[in-house]
């Protein structure tokens, strides 16, 4: 999984690097930007009633950013995390939470980067599927608990101006909210391509 990430990260920074050339009139207007996030590593932290859950995550997203003056920015937001953990009696158990909603915040443009800190509060679904006893592919002993929950981050992040329309997005997100009466958390890093105009 770790030599994967990286190989994906190079990938990415080879391509970033491979454009400043080519962005010679970067971000020019300041209406919206908006697209997908398609690399999410994270950690989900959580606790069932059979057991604390702690496991790496993964996920896909997608972002839209409307700007307003200078200094201010609110838009929609959505992500799904999702993480397979081991129980006494199999390694298939998952948690998923998928989540969106709107956020506002401040953002800041410099040459060709833009600087974003924001806020969001949205609902959202956790899906916990939690196997006992398993047989092969037969699920012996099993529970599946799904519950609608309303889901809070920070969102801080670094875009990069390729084309005159085209940014990579870094971004760091926490999600938070209760899962069982406990705290779930799903920190993660999120990069991707965005569409500006």
């Amino acid at each position: 999984m770790f030599f994967r990430f990286t190989n994906i990260l190079a990938l990415c920074l080879l391509v970033l690097l491979s454009f400043p050339s080519m962005a010679t009139e970067p971000m020019a207007r300041n209406l919206y930007s908006g697209g997908m996030l398609i690399l999410q590593p994270g950690k989900m932290s959580a606790t069932n009633p059979y057991q604390n859950i702690s496991d790496r995550s993964s996920g896909l997203g997608g972002i839209l950013r409307l700007y307003f003056g200078r200094y201010a920015t609110a838009g929609i937001y959505g992500s799904t995390h999702r993480t397979t953990y081991s129980t006494p009696g199999s390694e298939n158990s998952t948690l998923n939470l998928g989540y969106g909603g709107p956020f506002a915040g401040f953002t800041m443009r410099r040459s060709r980067f833009r600087f974003t800190l924001s806020a969001f509060a949205g609902r959202g679904t956790i899906r916990n599927l939690h196997i006992n006893q398993q047989d092969g592919q037969k699920l012996i002993d099993a529970t599946l608990h799904q519950e609608s929950v309303w889901v809070l981050s920070p969102i801080i992040s670094v875009d990069y101006a390729l084309t005159h329309r085209l940014v990579f997005t870094l971004q760091m997100a926490r999600p938070t909210t209760r899962f069982n009466n406990h705290p779930l958390y799903a920190p993660t890093f999120q990069a991707g391509l965005l569409f500006n105009r």
